[in-house]
């Protein structure tokens, strides 16, 4: 399948604050080397946008995976059991 694969998507609260990291891993399915890859993760509680942002990979060759892991600023980790739907888009890259 051709264009960018996403695997082991999960969430974890860090330290006392309460942060929330999402992290999980990207596949480069494309015919393509990224030196930087961006990627727009948007979460949803039914059909809510609860938070939206970017976040990038860098050396990210064809036929690679490589982990990401990102925090995910002003989201409350109460939140995460409303989560319903997550999306993730392939932004840009050079």
């Amino acid at each position: 399948m051709p264009g960018f694969l996403y695997h082991d998507v999960s969430f974890k609260r860090s330290g006392r604050k309460g942060w929330v990291f999402a992290k999980g891993e990207v596949s480069n399915n494309t015919a393509k080397n990224y030196q930087t890859a961006a990627f727009r993760f948007s979460l949803f509680a039914k059909d809510k946008i609860v938070w939206t942002g970017m976040f990038k990979i860098r050396g990210l060759r064809k036929g690679q995976t490589k982990p990401f892991e990102f925090h995910l600023d002003g989201l409350d980790y109460r939140e995460i059991p409303t989560i319903s739907k997550q999306e993730i888009f392939f932004e840009s890259g050079y």
